[in-house]
């Protein structure tokens, strides 16, 4: 178990901007501990201590990225996003507020807490762009070259699913737990969407609203830095 792990927190949390509530919050390790790790004292529990390390080794991971609106051509709005990113997860098939999320699972998958199919996606905030739900990664290459498979994109869950602006871009969760990243438009047959992709490559989906668990607005897209 590495003796280091006190200096190893300290620079983490400085370097990140981190409080150690927040911390606490993403690995559900006790404030109390992590404080007493931080000043010298040696884990006890090898479990909680690979917890930190997996969680501080996940956000030391995380690339560089600016942020920039998805109908933008990027050359005007873009910024550093905060480092302070946290696992959370988002209800699917019910209205509640995202919650913290302790267990190990990769953003963009879907899991089930209390019986609910929840989205776990990175916590962002900037004020810039307002109130998102999360970030989660783009897959693939469908939506090139408009979003690359090394972006992120930050969401919002739509309440009102009706209310769909054509040609926007949204992230579609459909009851078989499948998410997908399209350009969405109304279709001619009645209560059914059309996802168009931006590669010619992959043909246009036509969805039906009774099939779709979740639709969330793509509010801004994350590009790497390079």
């Amino acid at each position: 178990m590495d003796t280091t792990i006190g200096k190893r927190l300290k620079d983490f949390r400085l370097r990140k901007n981190l409080k150690m509530p927040a911390i606490a919050a993403a690995t559900g390790i006790s404030k109390e501990n992590l404080y007493k790790w931080e000043k010298g004292t040696k884990p006890s529990d090898i479990t909680l201590y690979n917890k930190l390390i997996d969680y501080m080794e996940k956000m030391e991971n995380l690339p560089d990225h600016v942020l920039q609106d998805p109908r933008s051509n990027g050359s005007d709005n873009s910024f550093q996003p905060p480092s302070s990113s946290l696992f959370t997860g988002i209800f699917l098939s019910q209205d509640e507020a995202p919650l913290p999320i302790f267990k190990n699972a990769a953003p963009g998958s879907i899991i089930a807490i209390n019986e609910q199919p929840v989205l776990v996606a990175w916590r962002f905030e900037a004020p810039v762009i307002g109130e998102v739900d999360g970030v989660i990664p783009v897959t693939g290459n469908s939506m090139e070259p408009k979003f690359k498979s090394t972006d992120l994109v930050a969401i919002k869950k739509l309440r009102f699913t009706k209310i769909i602006n054509a040609g926007y871009y949204y992230y579609i969760v459909d009851k078989n737990h499948t998410g997908i990243l399209r350009r969405v438009r109304p279709a001619a047959e009645n209560n059914s969407i059309i996802l168009a992709a931006e590669n010619e490559e992959y043909p246009e989906i036509t969805r039906k609203m009774d099939d779709i668990l979740a639709i969330f607005s793509v509010v801004s897209v994350i590009t790497k830095q390079i």
